[in-house]
C-alpha cells in the first residue's frame, strides 16, 4: 500500500497527434465497418438468419450509441440478398360478407389484379346491357312469351267452350272470373233467375258451381304455366348473362391460373355477376337518379379489389421502422364512413398496419412507444406467436363500437421483429411476462465504450471522416481528430477505453465545424474542438456556476483552507440531462459517549438511499473490526451533510465519513483543502466510484475562485486513475503544483495525506503505535468508556443509597365515616327497617 501523488502526465490519455499516418481526414477514406460492437452484431447474425420459431430480436443498449443506424443498415443488407415479398389484398366475400376474403398475390401484382378486375366489370356492365339488347335475345324472348300466351289462349279458349256446353258464359274481372248464365242466348239477369222455377235454379246453380271449379283449376294450370315460362326466361336470362360473363372471367381467370385463390374467387364473381345480370341491365336507369347512383355505387363496391400491401416499388425485403406503434399504426384499421347518420364499414375500409407492410421482411419498434400504448404489446405477441395477422377494429378494444365491424381474414405472417428498448424493459419483461422470451429469443446488447486502441482510435478517425462526407463539413486536421478522440476518453470516464455514443461525438463535429467557420478557417483545427466543448459546457452549466457563486458568497460554506476536527470535503455529481458536473459537501462529525450508535442525520431526515445507508452499515463494521477485538466499541456518533437538502445517495462518501469520525474522535484536524472521494469496505480498501473528472474539476473550480494556494487537491482511489480525462486547466495546475491529486489503496493512506499523521499498526502487545491516529481513537473511546462505567456506577450507587434510607412515615388516611358518622348511620338503617 502507498500513496501516489499523481502527475500532469497521469491525468489523461497522451497522443502524439504527429504520429498519426495523415495530417487531415482529407487522406482518410470513410469507416465502412463498426467499431466495438462485435457482440451485438453476432446477435443479431444469429437471430436474422435463424429460421425458427421465436427468433425475434430484443435490442438493448445506452442511447446515442447509434444503434438504430446500424441496424438499419444491417438489415438493408440482408433485406437486399432476399426476395421481394408478395402484395395483399382484401376482396368481397360473396358467401360470409363480414369475412372479406385475403388474396394473395406475387411483388407489383396486386394492383394489377385490381385493374384486371376493374376492366372486367366495366366491359361487362356493356357487354351484359349489349347483350340483352340483342335481336338474338329479343327473338327467343319474343318466342318464349309467344309461346306463353298460345298456350294461355288455347287454355282460355278450352275455358270458353266448357261455360258454353253448360249454358254459360265467362267475363274477366280483376279477381279472375265472373261465371254468368245464358237464357235464349241472352245473359240471365238476377229478377228473371229469381222468376224462373224451382228446378231450373237448382240446375243453373249446379252448372255455375261446376263451372268455377273448372276456372279455379284454369287458373292455376295459368299460374303453374305462367312460373314455368318465367323460369325460361331466367333461365334465358341466365344462358345470355353466363355466355357472356364467362368468356371474359375465363380471359383473366387464365392470367391466373397458378393463383388457386385468385380463380376460386373470379368464380364467385362470376357467378355473382350472372345471378345480378338484372342490375347491369336496367338496376341503375329509370327515374330516381341520385337513388339509382347511390345504388349502382353500392353494388358496384362488392367487385373493387382492396390492396392493402403494395410491393411494387420495393427491391428485395422491407425494412420499416414504426417510430409510433400505435395499435392502428401496427396493426392496421378498418375506417368507417357514414350514411343516413350512422357510420358503415366495408372491406375496402380495411388498412394495413406496420406489421403487415414489413411482412416478409424487417420490422423494428421502440419499446417504450409500444409499452405506451393499450393492446399494442399484447396483440404484437399474439401475432407473433399465431404467426398471423387478424386487422381488428380498434374501437371493439376500447368497447366503444356502435356499428356491426368486419372480421377479415387471418393473413400469415413471417417477419422478424425487431424491438429497441433499455435493459431495464428487457429484464422486466423477462421477469414477470412468461412468453416474452419465448417470442424474442435474441438479445443484442449494444456497448456504450471499446477498448483504445492504436486500431480504434484510426476507426474513430475513419469515422470523423464519414461523418464530414456525410455532413459536408470542412477537414479536420490531426490534432482535431486527437481532441474529438480525447472528448471520447471524456465521454467513457476512462483513459482506457473510447465512448461508442457516437451521437454526441456528431454533436461535436458539427459544432467544432461551425466555429471554424465562424473564424473564416478552411480547416477545423484542435482549438475549434476545444472551443466547442467549452461553448457545450456553457450552455448547460448555470445550475454549476450558481452553486459557484453562492459558494463565493458564504451562503453556502465551503472551507478550503487550514485544518479543522472533524470536518470534511466531500465530493458528488449532479447530472442535469447531458451535462454533469461535480460539487464540494461540507461533512461534519460528532462523537460522544455513547453504545456503538451511528447516527446519520440525514438517514433520519429521510434524505438518503439505499445505497448510502449501505455504506454507513459498513462503517460500523469497520469500526467493530479495527478497534472491537481487544475492547468494546463504546461511542456514539453523529454525521451529516451540511446544507444539503436533497436526496443523497450512492456510497462514494462512505470513506469521506470514516475519515470524519476519526478526525473527530482522535482529536487530529484535516486539512480541508483536501477533498475525498471514494467508497470503503469492512476492511479498510478504498474502492472505486464514478464520476472522478467532474469531481475533481468541480472541487479545482472552487479552489481557485477563493484561490489557489499549492496545497489544495483532490484525494480518489488508485483503481480511478485510469477513468482519468481532466480538463487542460487543471492538468496545468497540477503541472505547476498550484493543485494536487493523490492516488490511495486504504485508509490509513488516506489518513496519511489527510493529517500528515500516522494511522497506526497495532504491535505484537495489540497496541497501536504511540501517537498515531489509531492510538488516539482507541484512547478516546477507552476514555468513553471510563467515564460510561463511572457515570454507570455513580447511578447504581445513588439508587442502592436511596433503597437503605427509612422511608418517611406515611400519615394515616382520614376514615370513611368518623365514630359520631357511624352512629347516625347506624340510626338511619333502624329508621328504614322500621319503615319497611
Amino acid at each position: 500500500m502507498a500513496i501516489t501523488e499523481l502527475s500532469a502526465s497521469k491525468l489523461r490519455r497522451h497522443f502524439n497527434a504527429k504520429t498519426f499516418p495523415f495530417k487531415t481526414t482529407d487522406e482518410l477514406t470513410p469507416l465502412d465497418s463498426i467499431i466495438g460492437q462485435d457482440r451485438a452484431l453476432k446477435a443479431l447474425q444469429l437471430g436474422l438468419e435463424m429460421d425458427a420459431s421465436g427468433y425475434n430480436i430484443f435490442i438493448t443498449g445506452s442511447p446515442e450509441t447509434g444503434k438504430t443506424s446500424i441496424i438499419e443498415n444491417t438489415l438493408q443488407r440482408y433485406a437486399a440478398k432476399r426476395n421481394t415479398p408478395n402484395d395483399w389484398c382484401y376482396v368481397y366475400n360473396f358467401g360470409e360478407q363480414d369475412v372479406p376474403r385475403a388474396l394473395s398475390l406475387p411483388a407489383g401484382k396486386g394492383k394489377v389484379f385490381r385493374r384486371h378486375i376493374a376492366d372486367l366489370i366495366n366491359t361487362l356492365e356493356i357487354e351484359i346491357r349489349r347483350a340483352f339488347g340483342s335481336e338474338h335475345y329479343e327473338n327467343q324472348k319474343a318466342a318464349i312469351m309467344n309461346q306463353l300466351n298460345q298456350q294461355k289462349r288455347q287454355m282460355l279458349q278450352e275455358l270458353e267452350e266448357k261455360a258454353i256446353e253448360l249454358s254459360l258464359k265467362i267475363q274477366p274481372t280483376s279477381m279472375g272470373f265472373q261465371t254468368i248464365p245464358i237464357k235464349d242466348g241472352e245473359p240471365l239477369t238476377q229478377e228473371a233467375f229469381q222468376g224462373l222455377s224451382k228446378d231450373e235454379r237448382e240446375d243453373i246453380t249446379q252448372k255455375v258451381q261446376k263451372m268455377e271449379v273448372e276456372i279455379s283449376e284454369t287458373l292455376r294450370n295459368l299460374a303453374r304455366l305462367e312460373m314455368r315460362f318465367q323460369k325460361s326466361l331466367q333461365q334465358l336470362d341466365k344462358d345470355v348473362a353466363s355466355f357472356v360473363v364467362e368468356q371474359y372471367v375465363n380471359e383473366i381467370k387464365e392470367t391466373y391460373k397458378k393463383h388457386r385463390q385468385v380463380t376460386a374467387y373470379l368464380e364467385d364473381v362470376c357467378k355473382d355477376v350472372v345471378a345480378n345480370s338484372a342490375n347491369f341491365i336496367d338496376g341503375f336507369q329509370g327515374e330516381g337518379g341520385e337513388e339509382n347512383l347511390a345504388f349502382k355505387k353500392s353494388f358496384m363496391k362488392r367487385y373493387q379489389v382492396n390492396v392493402v400491401v403494395d410491393n411494387s416499388q420495393l427491391k428485395g425485403a422491407p425494412v420499416i421502422y414504426e417510430t409510433n406503434p400505435t395499435f392502428t399504426n401496427l396493426i392496421g384499421r378498418i375506417e368507417k364512413y357514414p350514411v343516413q347518420g350512422s357510420y358503415v364499414t366495408d372491406f375496402t375500409m380495411i388498412k394495413a398496419g406496420s406489421l403487415l407492410k414489413a411482412n416478409g421482411g424487417y420490422l423494428m419498434i421502440d419499446a417504450i412507444e409500444m409499452l405506451r400504448n393499450p393492446f399494442v404489446y399484447d396483440a404484437l405477441k399474439r401475432s407473433l406467436k399465431n404467426k398471423q395477422l387478424r386487422i381488428e377494429d380498434a374501437s371493439e378494444l376500447y368497447g366503444t363500437l356502435s356499428v356491426a365491424s368486419l372480421k377479415p381474414e387471418p393473413i400469415p405472417l413471417d417477419l422478424k421483429v425487431l424491438v429497441i428498448g433499455w435493459s431495464r424493459i428487457y429484464h422486466e419483461l423477462s421477469r414477470y411476462d412468461e412468453t416474452f422470451t419465448k417470442i424474442f429469443k435474441i438479445r443484442a446488447d449494444f456497448d456504450y465504450e471499446t477498448d483504445s486502441t492504436p486500431t480504434s482510435v484510426m476507426q474513430y478517425a475513419q469515422f470523423i471522416k464519414r461523418v464530414i462526407d456525410q455532413e459536408k463539413l470542412p477537414p479536420f486536421t490531426r490534432e482535431a481528430v486527437e481532441e474529438i478522440v480525447q472528448y471520447g476518453h471524456r465521454l467513457a470516464g476512462e483513459q482506457e477505453k473510447l465512448s461508442l455514443r457516437f451521437g454526441q461525438i456528431v454533436k461535436m463535429l458539427q459544432q467544432s465545424a461551425f466555429w471554424a467557420g465562424k473564424q473564416k478557417a478552411k480547416m477545423v483545427d484542435g482549438k475549434h474542438v476545444l472551443k466547442a466543448i467549452i461553448e457545450f459546457e456553457n450552455r448547460h452549466n448555470m445550475i454549476q456556476e450558481k452553486i459557484l457563486e453562492a459558494i463565493k458568497r458564504n451562503r453556502k460554506k465551503i472551507v478550503v483552507t487550514g485544518a479543522q476536527v472533524g470536518e470534511i470535503n466531500a465530493l458528488s455529481v449532479i447530472s442535469w440531462g447531458d451535462f454533469a458536473f461535480g460539487q464540494p459537501n461540507r461533512i461534519t462529525a460528532k462523537t460522544y459517549i455513547g453504545n456503538d450508535s451511528l447516527v446519520s442525520i440525514d438517514r433520519k431526515a429521510g434524505l438518503t438511499g439505499k445505497i448510502h445507508d449501505k455504506g454507513s452499515y459498513i462503517l460500523s463494521g469497520f469500526f467493530n473490526a479495527q478497534f472491537g477485538e481487544y475492547a468494546p466499541v463504546a461511542f456514539s456518533a453523529s454525521l451529516t451533510f451540511e446544507q444539503s437538502f436533497s436526496k443523497i445517495d450512492g456510497d462514494s462518501a462512505s470513506s469521506t465519513e470514516l475519515y470524519a469520525l476519526l478526525s473527530s474522535l482522535s482529536g487530529v484536524p484535516i486539512k480541508q483543502g483536501i477533498a475525498v472521494t471514494g467508497s470503503v469496505n469492512q476492511n479498510g480498501e478504498i474502492q472505486a466510484i464514478g464520476g472522478v473528472n467532474e469531481k475533481i474539476e468541480g472541487f479545482f473550480e472552487i479552489c481557485r475562485h477563493k484561490g489557489l494556494t499549492g496545497e489544495q487537491g483532490v484525494m480518489i482511489p488508485r483503481s480511478n486513475v485510469s477513468d482519468l480525462v481532466l480538463k487542460e486547466t487543471v492538468r496545468e495546475a497540477v503541472a505547476a503544483g498550484k493543485f494536487h491529486i493523490w492516488a490511495v489503496d486504504t485508509v490509513d493512506d488516506g489518513l496519511e495525506v489527510l493529517t500528515g499523521a500516522k494511522a497506526g499498526k497495532r504491535n505484537k502487545s495489540g497496541k497501536f503505535t504511540r501517537g498515531s491516529i489509531y492510538a488516539k481513537v482507541e484512547e478516546r473511546m477507552r476514555l468513553f468508556s471510563e467515564r460510561a462505567e463511572k457515570h454507570r456506577k455513580s447511578l447504581s450507587d445513588s439508587q442502592k443509597k436511596n433503597a437503605e434510607e427509612p422511608a418517611p412515615p406515611k400519615n394515616d388516611p382520614p376514615e370513611e365515616n368518623p365514630p359520631q358518622e357511624k352512629g347516625k348511620e347506624k340510626k338511619k338503617k333502624k329508621r328504614k327497617k322500621k319503615t319497611l
